[in-house]
């Protein structure tokens, strides 16, 4: 897979291994979102005044659009 500047240069979706912190995308008052690297792979972290926090496995960064499952050259 080749890939473009931007996703060259994400500093969201660019780290190996497993169950690191989450890298706020959003962080204000009405909600919040996040990546965070597991042991099962990538997944956007979800918080808001009404709602729990929540875990979605995800195939592409939301920030550049790279491919999450595919290795890079």
């Amino acid at each position: 897979m080749v890939l473009t500047e931007k996703q060259k240069n994400c500093p969201y979706c660019h780290e190996k291994g497993g169950d690191h912190r989450v890298k706020m995308i959003e962080d204000d008052p009405d909600g919040q979102a996040g990546l965070v690297l597991k042991e099962d792979g990538w997944h956007i972290w979800t918080a808001d005044p009404f709602t729990f926090e929540v875990l979605h496995p995800i195939n592409y960064c939301p920030m550049c659009g790279r491919p999450l499952n595919e290795e890079e050259e």
